[in-house]
């Protein structure tokens, strides 16, 4: 979506039009045909606003894909801003006496509002002491956003903030081999879709894992004739010898590469690192994140940019989407099926070659509480996961990078039709001794057997902590000499001397297992954006 910037003062809304409507050609037949409209040449907003009329809220529970939706009424000044399920088009606002200001990015209203901004001191900590983030509020107190899955209402001024249905239970079938070739069925319809079939040139953020050796080898597969694939992938060369192991991931690369025509472009990343960016980033996002693994998808971006490749696939958050099916133990124990339980346990342990022990305390006793809360349900849970604020603000994130290389992203597994049958199968088939069973099942003949059963998962902390002392240190010592007022009375800044003096004495411990690099960093984001941005004393 492009961004889109409006301040609306006494009944006048300044923009060429008083209605956009940004949805897929596939999203367009599909309401159509769900609300019986014969399709004629009227524009994408003239469509959703005569919807919108005689349907209500109910039409946007049919889209599948990404889609924005803003109309205003110049007459009586009442309008409604939609975002999607996901949260893939973020929408900010802020008000004053007169106005209410509207934006895609922080930026944008920021520059609308112009006027010197206060900082939301509650989640500047939360943000410190790495609490979850919000899905209303940002770091400025004048500036709020609209939660995926949420419209806003404004009339004479006044707002209103509601949310439409996400979630929609799928009717299919109890079968297990029904309900995998449903999920592949639906797995080649998000990858391989109609807008990208005009694009000659794709590429891919391709890792090795599973999610990306997925779409890789789907879209390989089925793709058009004059298609040319493009991947890109991180190496880390530099990482000692010993560790290597932990985060390279070629062997799996060289499965999905071989006997392939796709054009693949490995990177090295020793001498790149998120903090050494960290001023474009923080003037790009415009507030704090929390992103220590940004200088992957930059440099992927810059190189697809310099192919001339517009759209980039992502399998950003397939294991989230599909599930490791840990909830399902959550809920045997919890519903006393402790029989059932120790058997689910005895095979994943038998599988991943773990103890018991260690599976059940990492899966069962670890997952128990989500977010503070207990679900008996694992459905419930599965479906709290997946509406965690977290994912949209990752999305916000990269999509504001793309922008910056004129990429446009791809991100399959959000593809809220996927999500929604994910949430409805049988969670038991979730995992089957196998975390992730039922995709690991349903991309049987399309994924290359070693990664189809692959286990392990590359660790990035080794090349995070990697950065923080060949690459930032400096910097980062030069953050934690000189904390920021406002840090110093939020938090007890000796203990991130004390993190970062731990980091010191024993990187590899803290690359695996530890919060401790990601306080760092959150430290060190956080007192820089107030470096640039609230340098004087108020």
């Amino acid at each position: 979506m492009k961004s889109f910037k409006i301040k609306i003062s006494n009944n006048k809304v300044h923009l060429s039009e008083n209605m956009i409507a940004h949805i897929s050609k596939s999203d367009r037949k599909i309401i159509c045909k769900d609300f019986d409209y014969i399709d004629s040449d009227e524009s994408n907003a003239e469509l959703v606003a005569k919807l919108f009329n005689l349907h209500g809220e109910k039409i946007f529970e049919s889209f599948e894909d990404p889609f924005f939706f803003f109309i205003y009424n110049a007459l009586n000044g009442d309008g409604l801003i939609v975002r999607d399920h996901v949260g893939f088009n973020s929408i900010y606002y802020a008000q004053d006496k007169n106005n209410l200001f509207l934006s895609s990015s922080i930026s944008g209203i920021k520059e609308l509002f112009g006027e010197n901004l206060k900082i939301n001191i509650r989640v500047l900590k939360d943000f410190l002491e790495m609490n979850p983030f919000s899905d209303k509020e940002t770091f400025f107190k004048e500036i709020k956003k609209v939660p995926p899955a949420h419209y806003l209402k404004f009339s004479s001024n006044k707002l209103l903030i509601k949310p439409y249905r996400k979630f929609r239970n799928f009717k299919i079938s109890d079968n297990e081999e029904d309900q995998v070739k449903g999920l592949n069925k639906l797995l080649k319809k998000s990858i391989i879709r109609k807008e990208e079939s005009l694009d000659n040139n794709i590429g891919f953020l391709f890792s090795g894992g599973l999610d990306s050796s997925t779409i890789v080898s789907f879209f390989n597969k089925f793709k058009k004739k004059n298609q040319k694939i493009f991947t890109y992938t991180a190496q880390f060369h530099h990482i000692d010898d010993s560790l290597k192991r932990l985060i390279d991931e070629k062997d799996f690369q060289k499965e999905i590469l071989k006997n392939s025509t796709i054009n693949h472009t490995d990177f090295e990343t020793k001498d790149l690192s998120t903090l050494s960016n960290l001023d474009l980033y923080l003037r790009l996002i415009g507030q704090p994140f929390f992103f220590p693994h940004l200088y992957l998808i930059d440099e992927a971006f810059r190189l697809a940019s310099s192919d001339g490749v517009k759209k980039v696939f992502s399998g950003a958050d397939g294991d989230t989407v599909i599930s490791h099916g840990f909830e399902y133990l959550v809920q045997l124990f919890l519903k006393l099926r402790w029989i059932k339980l120790f058997f689910e346990i005895s095979k994943t342990s038998k599988i991943m070659k773990k103890s018991k022990k260690f599976i059940f305390k990492r899966a069962v006793i670890g997952q128990i509480f989500y977010n503070k809360k207990i679900y008996f349900s694992a459905r419930k849970q599965h479906k709290a996961v997946l509406s965690a604020p977290i994912h949209a603000n990752a999305l916000e994130i990269e999509s504001l990078i793309a922008d910056f290389y004129g990429i446009t992203q791809v991100h399959p597994f959000y593809n809220i039709n996927l999500i929604n049958y994910c949430t409805s199968v049988r969670p038991d088939l979730k995992i089957k001794g196998y975390p992730r069973y039922i995709l690991r099942e349903a991309v049987k003949g399309v994924v290359p057997e070693k990664n189809r059963k692959r286990l392990d998962k590359s660790n990035l902390g080794h090349g995070l902590v990697y950065s923080f002392l060949n690459k930032d240190r400096d910097f980062i010592e030069s953050q934690i000499s000189n904390p920021h007022h406002i840090v110093k009375d939020l938090i007890d800044v000796r203990n991130i001397k004390k993190y970062w003096r731990d980091i010191l004495k024993n990187p590899r411990r803290h690359s695996t297992s530890s919060n401790v690099p990601s306080l760092i960093f959150s430290y060190v984001v956080a007192n820089r954006w107030l470096q640039n941005n609230y340098n004087k004393k108020s």
